[in-house]
C-alpha cells in the first residue's frame, strides 16, 4: 500500500494528530494510502503529548500508542505523499531531500503552528486545524 506521511518537528503533537486523524476519518480506506507520521527533528520511540492525544480523541482518534520516528531515506522513498504542517519543514526536507519536490506538500497554505508546551486549548485549537486540512485531502485524494 502506498504511504501518506505527515511529518512535524517532534512527531509528538502535529503529525502524530494528522496521521490519527486520517485514519479515523477511514482516509486509508477512501484513499488506499497507508498513514504514517514522522518527524524532522526528533528521537525514536517517543509518545504522543498528552494533551494531542486528549486532542486528537475529542475529535475522534486515538494515538495514545503512538511512538515518534525521525524521518529518514527510507520512509521519504517509501512515500507516496509527504505532508508537511510548515513552509519550513518543506524547506527543510526539500533542502535534505532535494529530489522529492513532486511529492512533496504542506497540509494547508497556512502553517500549522506547533502547540507544544501550550494549554489544551491550544491542542484543541491545533487539532481542529489538521482535521480540517485533513478532511481536505482526504476528499482530493479519494478514488473515484
Amino acid at each position: 500500500m502506498d504511504k501518506i506521511v505527515f511529518i512535524c518537528t517532534g512527531n509528538t503533537c502535529r503529525s502524530p494528530m494528522a496521521e490519527g486523524l486520517f485514519k479515523a476519518l477511514n482516509g486509508e480506506q477512501k484513499t488506499g494510502l497507508e498513514a504514517i507520521s514522522a518527524g524532522i527533528f526528533t528521537n525514536n520511540g517517543m509518545s504522543a503529548s498528552e494533551n494531542a492525544v486528549i486532542a486528537a480523541k475529542e475529535l475522534g482518534a486515538d494515538i495514545s500508542n503512538h511512538k515518534s520516528q525521525m524521518l529518514n531515506g527510507d520512509i521519504v522513498n517509501d512515500a507516496k505523499y509527504l505532508v508537511c504542517m510548515t513552509g519550513a519543514h518543506y524547506d527543510q526536507i526539500l533542502l535534505k531531500f532535494p529530489n522529492v519536490s513532486d511529492k512533496l506538500f504542506t497540509l494547508s497554505p497556512t502553517d500549522i503552528d506547533d502547540p507544544f508546551g501550550g494549554n489544551i486549548d491550544e491542542y484543541r485549537s491545533c487539532a481542529m486545524q489538521i482535521k480540517s486540512a485533513v478532511e481536505s485531502i482526504i476528499e482530493r485524494l479519494s478514488k473515484k
